[in-house]
């Protein structure tokens, strides 16, 4: 049979799975990417016709990569952003920023302390693989993120996860360049840093952020201050919604800020005004999400196929060992010190920590990263990054919600709790 015709029946099978097993009675358990990963596996084992992305050992591939990846970390940050309800304030989003001032750094860290001084990478690659494993994904993350726009679900735990993944995905990009920037300097630090530091640390960074905002506010202020209401509700809310999100993607990178900051920025940015609780918000979203699902079925199909027939060495002990450190050591470590000192209890402290979802960012930062430099053992990296997402898949997908289902009863709990120690005290106060 025809390569092309099997692949339209997989292709139209994904998308129809993302559609249908959520409807299913218990479905929450299912865990469809890691599923359809699995499945694509033995596809690709046993039709070897099929053609295959190789973003190893072939520089094409590696760019389609690299632009496929980019475009759903987009859709995706755009989705999150977008379903934020709670206003920024420093004191509100305090969990998110020690997520990302404090944690983050540690995983990066802690990534390239196992990969040069463990597992005996160069410290070039070894800065690579935290960078590319430090931000977790918000394609991946569905699970443990706050709901649609305007209906709720923003409990500490999700809203620190969802902002987490979309604000991180941009601050991991300094030190992808940072590992570019050792590779070009042969592993060694020198002056340069300082250049790095102040430029791809920080200028890149604010203005990211600034043209995000800046573009996120005038959008608000064009929907709902300067187009006629009636004309809004007959347009395509989502179209104008996404297009004004890849216009901040490139103007953002055109000003040499991150895009990926510009992206979510904007989004949350666009929910900042006195209209935020409209349901003009609520297309955007489902468009953004519809997209995103598109696009997910098609890379999970592209994973199990560089699975099942790259020559990446997947499954040996060393991979194992420092996906299991990463996982269950170096991530829930950093994320218990960031979050220290918060009012979170410690069920909420522990899931923020544990559930450090990795997905196709990983794979993104490591594409980009390939098609800027060159590095030593780019077979060992896709391998390691490949086995640490397919496990995160595994353990997170898994666990994410016996965890938000555990927390959801504490919350319940503690409700009935407020709520029985106030009908004590209003009879007594009368």
């Amino acid at each position: 049979m025809d390569p092309k015709i099997i692949f339209y029946v997989v292709f139209g099978s994904a998308l129809l799975g993302f559609t249908w097993l959520p409807t299913v009675r218990g479905a929450r358990f299912i865990n469809v990417p890691l599923l359809y990963s699995l499945l694509a596996v033995v596809l690709f084992s046993q039709l070897t016709d099929l053609p295959l992305l190789d973003p190893i050992n072939n520089k094409t591939h590696t760019i389609v990569t690299e632009y496929v990846t980019e475009i759903i970390v987009i859709i995706s940050l755009a989705g999150a952003g977008l379903a934020i309800d709670r206003r920024f304030r420093f004191s509100t989003w305090q969990s998110t920023l020690r997520l990302l001032g404090f944690s983050m750094p540690i995983c990066i860290a802690g990534a390239a302390f196992l990969g040069h001084w463990i597992f005996g990478l160069s410290l070039t690659d070894s800065v690579l693989l935290g960078a590319c494993l430090a931000p977790t994904d918000p394609v991946m993350a569905h699970s443990v993120q706050v709901g649609p726009p305007n209906k709720g679900g923003e409990d500490p735990t999700r809203f620190a996860l969802t902002t987490e993944a979309g604000l991180n995905d941009g601050l991991a990009f300094p030190f992808v360049y940072l590992a570019i920037r050792l590779a070009e300097h042969n592993g060694t630090f020198g002056s340069w840093l300082v250049g790095w530091a102040a430029y791809d640390l920080v200028f890149r960074v604010v203005m990211g952020t600034v043209v995000g905002v800046v573009i996120g506010l005038l959008l608000a202020h064009y929907a709902f201050r300067v187009s006629d209401e009636t004309e809004r509700e007959e347009t395509s809310e989502g179209l104008f919604i996404m297009a004004s999100i890849f216009l901040a993607y490139g103007v953002g990178e055109a000003l040499h800020g991150y895009g990926f900051l510009a992206v979510f920025a904007a989004a949350v940015a666009t929910r900042q005004n006195i209209e935020k609780h409209h349901e003009y918000f609520a297309k955007p979203y489902q468009f953004a999400t519809q997209l995103e699902r598109i696009l997910a079925g098609l890379l999970l199909i592209a994973l199990g196929g560089f699975i099942a027939r790259a020559d990446l060495g997947l499954l040996t002990w060393q991979n194992f060992a420092f996906a299991a450190l990463f996982m269950l050591l170096v991530r829930p470590i950093s994320g218990l010190l960031a979050l220290m000192g918060t009012k979170l209890s410690l069920l909420e402290k522990s899931a923020i920590s544990f559930l450090g979802i990795r997905g196709f960012g990983s794979f993104y930062y490591l594409a980009y990263a390939q098609t800027h430099a060159t590095f030593e053992n780019v077979n060992l990296l896709w391998s390691k990054l490949t086995l640490t997402v397919l496990l995160s898949l595994l353990i997170h997908g898994n666990s994410a919600t016996i965890a938000m289902n555990w927390i959801d009863e504490q919350q319940r709990n503690r409700r009935n709790s407020r709520g029985r120690r106030r009908k004590k005290v209003r009879p007594e106060s009368s």
